[in-house]
């Protein structure tokens, strides 16, 4: 027996000692172990702790005082701006008080002066202000006298003479003229940052102020006539800015703008202006002579021009850097200015002090190692002195004792060790007499013991059965009183009309609100054939015949049915004549043979809804169409260079118009088309056509998008005599341009797209179709291909651009005249698309 207790203990592994456990150290690992990873983790720990305040507090802080001192600076900015522009104001109004200025306009525009005269005057003119007053200040470009219907009658440049500035107000919007030559003495007006190719390359800035003649009574009075002064200033308002500019490039100004301290500080520092059309108009710090050519599409520029906001906050600029910067916004003047530094030298410090704590967070992980190790070298020994005395008594050696080597903690656990060990020899001993004594006893025991067993056991199986049974038949009891329970509740509770009918169309349940739908109590609705109840109505006109009710196809399929407000499906009763407007669910029992469940919602709702959008939608495209008809002619006007030449960029940028222009007239025409057919106010003018002739003029017109894609066109009339249909042409154009413009853009390069027609229906309506064998339409997205605004996901995918309105119309534009339009198709593999056109006399026409 001895031997056999000890073989049980020995089966105890000898590796589990030495390794240790805890709930902070799942995985088994020794102590030491788990010592250097504890002093590891809390110095790493402690690092990582001051790296995210730095990230997260400290950042947020330094970020949030840069964004405050950003927009104190581009306030200070505005400032000098509107400084910069006064200072201009004053220097043209001073001008138009030289008393020479003001001789020479009254006496160019007095009804006395002749032609000649005129001329003299004008060349006295340009001589005085070229010699006697542009070269004190050499920002001034140019110099003009206009009269009052604005045309040049003296400048400093005689080429000048006769240019209706009037007309360049109203086209470029180059000056404020209209406004001087009403005004009042001592008002100016200045358009900011004009660019005219055919005076310099720098932008001018033009100020307008009217000529008054001021008495020696000291009443000034207007002369009609204006003066109009052109300043090429540019580099002197980025001087005055604090801009780095090289001084060479820069007219010396007196009272120049201290630069900014905290821009001076950083190496990428940036302060510049762009106008309404996205373009610098001040040089950039980093990229020099780039004025009215560098676009500038950033977060300041749209926030201005488009929601006239100013911001101070984080950007890409324009060259693709992350920044911080401030803007302020000059909406009338169409001009933003913008302060900002590279976020990366900003936020320099920061990194430079994180990068210092990890590393020495990593030294003091290193230390702390160093440490444990040390410390834990000596208590572990011994630890392990008492792992081996144990390991000997579980082998059987209740002799074996531990070295007691201190009197701290570790020696205190061996003494009591030692002490437990001779606790065990004793009572294994004791253990050993008693054994002997109980073995005998349980042997005489056992044989009544398995007697009982084999009775209880019998008793207990057959009362477990009788239990069983009954507890089955209660259990079944109450789930057949809750599932009925449940399920009144459900039919009760449920908002839509709720109708089972059988395989003969009598209602075997409806629920409360079918039944108030009906107008009829549920009583009197259950057994009654559902056809004899309702009349179902299509567009709220047409009555559909109970064997062309959708039940029937669940009957005959069984498949789930699912309408859609596009059915425009509605019902009534003869207790409930008031038609109403449903969408319907369907769904079999017993394969479809048993019966049909019908759930019909009230739809009023949406289709109001759906009405007050198609008017908007109708609303919405008249208006646009009237501005987008304006843009297409100016962009082919300015394209066909009618308004003067334009360069390569200029006319990318004209192309990109008139292309989104002609796209977006195309959808507010599919729009149009739409409303007009949803609103009944679709005219036909309906003439007879001959479907072959018809088909070949398209293909014709359609003719170089085939041949773009190497696609081959197959068009089969019929072998009968050709086909004549009564109908309106530009209705029958449409819905045909349509299907095969879908078939050319999904049809992929070398494919094949077929056109047929045929009479169908016992000669009663022509069927057309449309193939191709193209990316086809997922099975999942085909009950919607006919929505408004739907295009399937593999269609976005090849094509993106696209409405989701040519399909919609062409089934508006289909059942308008009476027909039908379906379609078959397999994804990856093509579509057909068929529809018809009802054979009608030219009187019901």
């Amino acid at each position: 027996m001895e031997k056999k207790e000890l073989g049980m203990a020995n089966k105890i592994p000898h590796s589990s000692f030495p390794i240790l456990c805890s709930p902070f150290f799942p995985l088994p690992m020794k102590l030491r172990t788990k010592t250097i990873i504890f002093f590891a983790t809390l110095f790493i720990a402690a690092a990582a702790s001051v790296v995210i305040y730095i990230e997260n507090v400290v950042g947020v802080a330094f970020k949030k005082q840069i964004a405050n001192d950003f927009f104190i600076i581009a306030e200070q900015s505005e400032g000098t701006y509107f400084a910069f522009l006064d200072g201009i104001k004053t220097r043209a109004i001073d001008w138009s008080s030289d008393a020479r200025i003001v001789g020479y306009a009254k006496e160019i525009v007095g009804a006395g002066a002749g032609a000649s005269e005129r001329e003299r005057l004008a060349r006295e003119f340009a001589t005085y202000v070229s010699k006697s007053k542009m070269p004190f200040d050499e920002t001034i470009f140019l110099a003009d006298i206009l009269d009052k219907n604005g045309i040049v009658v003296a400048s400093t440049r005689a080429e000048r003479i006769g240019t209706d500035e009037l007309k360049e107000e109203l086209e470029l919007g180059a000056h404020y003229f209209s406004k001087a030559i009403v005004s009042s003495f001592g008002e100016a007006y200045v358009k900011s940052f004009v660019f005219e190719e055919d005076e310099t390359d720098e932008p001018m800035t033009h100020v307008t102020t009217r000529i008054f003649d001021i008495g020696a009574d000291g009443v000034a009075k207007p002369i009609d006539a204006v003066l109009l002064v052109h300043f090429a200033n540019t580099k002197n308002l980025a001087h005055a800015l604090g801009v780095d500019v090289k001084e060479s490039d820069v007219v010396p100004t007196e009272g120049r703008v201290t630069r900014m301290a905290l821009l001076e500080s950083y190496k990428t520092s940036d302060i510049y202006l762009v106008d309404r059309n996205g373009l610098l108009v001040t040089p950039s710090r980093y990229m020099k002579n780039v004025a009215l050519r560098q676009k500038v599409d950033t977060l300041p520029v749209r926030e201005c021009m488009d929601n006239k906001k100013e911001i101070s906050a984080e950007y890409e600029n324009f060259q693709g850097s992350s920044v911080l910067g401030a803007s302020m916004c000059f909406k009338d003047d169409g001009i933003v200015l913008i302060v900002e530094i590279q976020k990366d030298e900003i936020f320099a410090p920061l990194d430079t002090i994180t990068r210092s704590t990890v590393a020495g967070g990593i030294i003091l992980a290193i230390f702390g190692i160093f440490v444990a190790i040390s410390f834990t070298r000596m208590p572990l020994r011994r630890i392990d002195e008492v792992i081996l005395a144990l390991e000997r008594v579980m082998k059987g050696d209740f002799a074996s004792q531990a070295p007691v080597l201190s009197k701290d903690e570790t020696g205190r656990l061996a003494l009591m060790f030692n002490t437990m060990v001779e606790s065990i020899r004793v009572s294994q001993k004791e253990l050993k007499e008693s054994k002997l004594a109980l073995e005998e006893k349980a042997l005489m025991l056992e044989k009544d013991v398995e007697e009982h067993k084999k009775q209880e056991q019998f008793l207990e199986e057959s009362k477990r059965a009788t239990l069983n049974l009954l507890e089955d038949s209660w259990k079944a009891k109450e789930a057949l009183v809750v599932e009925g329970n449940k399920l009144q509740t459900i039919l009760s509770s449920i908002g839509d009309g709720l109708v089972l009918i059988d395989g003969s169309y009598r209602m075997a349940l409806v629920n409360p609100s079918a039944s108030r739908m009906f107008g009829m109590a549920e009583e009197e609705l259950l057994g009654q054939d559902l056809r004899s109840i309702i009349t179902l109505w299509r567009k709220g006109k047409d009555v559909i015949p109970p064997s062309s009710w959708p039940i029937e196809e669940v009957f005959l399929t069984g498949k789930v049915i699912t309408g859609t407000l596009e059915d425009n499906l509605s019902v009534s009763t003869e207790k409930h004549p008031d038609k109403i407007p449903i969408v319907f669910s369907l769904a079999p029992l017993g394969g479809g043979h048993a019966g049909v469940v019908i759930i019909f919602r009230d739809a009023s709702h949406d289709r109001e809804l759906d009405e007050a959008k198609s008017g908007f939608i109708s609303v919405a495209s008249h208006q646009l169409r009237t501005p987008l008809t304006s843009i297409r002619w100016y962009s082919e006007m300015l394209l066909s260079q009618d308004a003067g030449p334009l360069n390569d960029s200029q006319k990318d940028f004209m192309n990109e118009i008139h292309g989104g222009a002609e796209r977006l007239y195309q959808t507010v025409d599919l729009l149009l088309g739409i409303s007009r057919v949803e609103s009944g106010k679709l005219k036909m003018d309906r003439t007879p056509i001959d479907v072959g002739v018809f088909t070949g003029e398209i293909t014709k017109e359609l003719g170089s998008q085939i041949d773009m894609k190497n696609l081959s066109l197959s068009v089969v009339p019929p072998d009968s005599e050709p086909v004549i249909v009564w109908l309106d042409s530009l209705t029958l154009r449409q819905v045909i341009i349509n299907l095969i413009s879908n078939a050319i853009r999904y049809t992929n390069d070398r494919g094949l797209i077929e056109i047929k027609w045929w009479m169908g229906d016992e000669g009663r309506e022509v069927v057309y179709m449309v193939h191709d064998n193209g990316i086809g339409i997922p099975e999942k997205e085909r009950s919607r291909i006919f929505s408004k605004f739907f295009r399937a996901e593999n269609a976005r995918s090849q094509v993106p651009d696209g409405s989701g309105l040519g399909l919609a119309l062409v089934k508006e534009l289909v059942e308008s005249w009476g027909g039908k339009i379906w379609f078959d198709t397999a994804e990856g593999q093509g579509a057909t698309f068929f529809f018809t056109i009802p054979l009608t006399t030219r009187v019901e026409g």
